[in-house]
């Protein structure tokens, strides 16, 4: 029996092996698609792996190609693309998807509906907004560390989401449950061009000390699957801990003029909803321990009351942070991108029912409280400034 399982399974690696090779030879790798809104409907842009360029054979030549079509059907397109491709398109690769503002703002349900039902995508891919520019636009930029550049927005998404607070990804089916959810919306991350040079679309681009870089930015705002508004930086941070979302950050507190800056860990998030005049409300409990990374002054934190102090300063700043993202949900907005709703729906249910088809409504009136604990826990290499004078 064993020498028949090791066969077969030497045979079955010799096939496949056979059929990959072979298909590689006639498919396009596409790892981003951009989609942007013209006369026709969408243009489409995908952009494409050019194996020769990176495997170093045609230094030459660009990293990528890109395709771009339009039309009134995305899967139409997809095929139309085979009239410019002289291969077919492989999208079981696929990093990214990103929207336009324009076509974010007319709403994304249905193009949903094309990536979860088309057999080659997987699910593991991010989204994401062009912000201040379009699709197209963000997909031409030939970025200096990655030879495809948006492996380079991927590879930034998942270490920014586990080291910088304002930062979050989506995948699709955690975007389309939010899209569902009467009690729920979504947030996109944003992804924008910063210092802009006319060859930023080709290899003179990465030649530049300051070449053409793209950067992934604050989140969109959504109610159901239409974008209605950017957050802030600072308010996407509120955002991130009011739903645990922070993993690690970087953080900083002003105490009698001295800034005191320090590392964010080990944040905890509880939230509780309770009835107050027999409506419901929200309590939000964030917990987190920091280490002091740098001080400016004399600054002596070694001082108990010092550092009471500072973490009193910290604590303001946090809660003022989700009161800030709570008030522009709740005003610009009216879209409750917390999932507020959902918290109420499981704690009472019967409550909700009668609630959930006017929820954004009632969210804008929705008493939500914070409580916010900061603990340090390390002062760092050095006591005082490196500046004071001993005694």
């Amino acid at each position: 029996m064993k020498r028949l399982l090791l066969v077969l399974t030497i045979l079955a690696n010799m096939f496949l092996g056979g059929c990959i090779s072979e298909e590689l030879t006639d498919i396009g790798i596409a790892v981003s698609v951009g989609i942007d809104k013209s006369e026709d409907g969408y243009l489409v842009t995908y952009q494409v792996m050019n194996p020769k360029a990176i495997s170093s054979k045609a230094p030459n030549e660009a990293p990528v190609v890109l395709y771009t079509e339009s039309g009134k059907d995305l899967f139409q397109i997809k095929r139309k693309i085979t009239q410019q491709s002289p291969r077919k398109m492989y999208h079981s690769h696929l990093r990214t998807v990103i929207f336009s503002e324009e076509i974010a703002k007319e709403g994304i349900k249905d193009m949903m509906d094309f990536f979860v039902r088309g057999h080659e995508y997987r699910t593991d891919f991010y989204f994401l907004i062009a912000k201040g520019t379009t699709a197209h636009n963000i997909l031409k930029v030939i970025t200096p560390f990655e030879s495809v550049p948006q492996m380079e927005v991927y590879n930034a998404l998942e270490r920014s989401q586990k080291n910088w607070a304002p930062t979050k990804t989506i995948k699709i089916y955690e975007l389309i449950n939010k899209i569902i959810s009467d009690g729920d919306n979504p947030v996109i991350p944003g992804v924008e061009i910063i210092d802009p040079k006319d060859k930023s679309d080709s290899n003179d681009n990465l030649k530049l000390s300051d070449a053409t870089k793209l950067r992934v930015t604050s989140l969109g705002a959504f109610k159901k699957d239409k974008f209605v508004g950017w957050l802030t930086e600072d308010e996407s941070r509120g955002y991130n801990y009011i739903v645990g979302n922070v993993e690690s950050t970087a953080g900083y507190a002003v105490y009698e003029e001295n800034r005191i800056s320090a590392e964010v860990f080990n944040v905890k998030m509880k939230r509780k909803v309770y009835i107050l005049n027999g409506k419901p409300a929200i309590n939000v409990e964030i917990n987190w321990i920091q280490d002091i990374s740098a001080i400016t002054g004399d600054l002596d934190i070694t001082d108990e009351d010092v550092i009471e102090k500072f973490n009193v300063k910290a604590e303001e700043k946090l809660t003022n942070l989700c009161k800030d993202v709570l008030k522009a949900a709740k005003e610009d907005f009216r879209t409750d991108i917390f999932g507020f709703g959902e918290d109420i729906h499981r704690a009472y249910p019967k409550l909700w029912k009668d609630m959930k088809d006017d929820w954004n409504n009632e969210f804008t009136e929705l008493p939500v409280s914070f409580k916010v604990k900061v603990k340090l826990n390390n002062l760092g290499a050095s006591t005082k400034s490196v500046f004071s004078k001993g005694d």
